[in-house]
């Protein structure tokens, strides 16, 4: 545990390393911006062990719950507890990640120089009440950041954080490398990760005769209502489609080169899913695996400006079976090759971490004395 004051702390909704790699992207980042100590406060989720090594130039305090964390009750505790270290530690530069931990501005006896938001999630999700200490609690954030360009406009008006020194900032955690497998030495199959519903992830297409002959490996988590049943269903595949379950990301990084293409899909069942911006669409284009991806707006802007993916015109099962059978088509093709060649464009552009962080550096304070 720290036990001095330090100049810059974040804390964090989830625990590091689990998900949300902008968390130790964006704290690593100022650590070197500003060469200072940078601790990081995360909820205590049992069923995640700490991290072994921390992000560079940042140390890890994780806070204990009587109960899960993202529960209310445990809500509650997690932001009482972390009110109480930031107090201690009484950082200048203060980064509070989700509407989840924006309550602890309720809890300080202080003011920071200054206090980064990363919006992370859409604030409605959370309720009417979030929206409020949202609005209540805007003045008191000097910098905010959003994932995606839709959430910015609609959170940032409903949430009063409009009038706010703003930046969207994409979800690539990447650096500007780009090394991707070599094409020749890629098979013909597509790849899935995340998690798996019915409702919100549309898995049910993954059972459905039509792909009898299109070979996937799927990997993630069933969730949602069936859950146990669909995840039966899915580990009684046997033909092109195989079920090989939950990996960890690092594991996913090492296998996703021998793929042709990533599956990036889920339902818009609401604000949230419609303006997604999910790592797994950038944690592809980084490695040169083009997307098939489901128009959500931040996907469908991104591929028509680098032509670096597959692009569903819609979100029904014969949109997502068309989208399947031009990928085939393109593969070992000279379209295929540009569409990795717009990866590699896409990833030099923009969506690499230090363009994007950029955009946040240029809007903190040039020194915290």
């Amino acid at each position: 545990m720290v036990t001095s004051r330090v100049e810059i702390a974040g804390v964090a909704d989830v625990s590091v390393g689990y998900g949300s790699p902008q968390i130790p992207r964006l704290m690593e980042s100022l650590a070197e911006h500003y060469e200072r100590e940078v601790v990081i406060l995360e909820p205590d989720q049992t069923d995640k062990k700490p991290l072994d090594t921390p992000p560079r130039g940042c140390a890890l305090e994780r806070i204990a719950t009587s109960v899960h964390p993202h529960t209310t009750l445990g809500r509650r505790e997690y932001i009482s507890a972390t009110g109480r270290r930031i107090n201690a530690l009484r950082p200048d530069l203060l980064v509070l990640f989700c509407t989840y931990t924006l309550p602890v501005l309720t809890q300080l006896r202080y003011r920071p120089r200054c206090t980064v938001y990363h919006c992370i999630e859409t604030v409605a999700n959370y309720g009417p009440l979030d929206v409020a200490v949202n609005r209540r609690f805007a003045s008191d954030v000097d910098l905010v950041v959003f994932p995606e360009e839709n959430r910015a406009q609609i959170d940032g008006q409903r949430c009063g954080l409009s009038g706010l020194p703003m930046a969207v900032v994409y979800n690539a955690s990447n650096d500007r490398a780009f090394r991707p497998s070599p094409v020749g030495e890629r098979s013909l199959k597509l790849l899935y990760t995340g998690t798996l519903d019915l409702d919100r992830t549309l898995a049910e297409y993954f059972l459905r005769p039509e792909l009898a002959d299109v070979s996937i490996d799927i990997f993630g988590n069933t969730a949602g209502r069936d859950r146990d049943e669909l995840r039966s269903r899915l580990a009684c595949l046997s033909g092109p489609i195989r079920y090989r379950g939950y990996v960890s990301a690092a594991t996913l990084k090492e296998l996703r080169n021998i793929y042709a293409y990533s599956i990036i899909m889920w339902a818009p069942t609401d604000e949230n899913q419609l303006f997604a911006a999910p790592n797994k669409f950038f944690d592809a284009i980084a490695d040169g695996i083009p997307p098939i991806a489901a128009p959500h707006p931040q996907c469908k802007l991104i591929i028509d400006r680098y032509q670096c993916g597959i692009l569903m015109e819609g979100w029904s099962f014969e949109a997502f079976l068309a989208a399947i059978q031009r990928a085939k088509a393109a593969f070992g093709t000279p379209a295929y090759d540009r569409m990795v060649a717009g990866c590699g464009r896409a990833v030099e552009c923009e969506l690499n971490w230090p363009a994007q962080f950029d955009k946040v550096k240029r809007l903190l304070p040039p020194s915290l004395i």
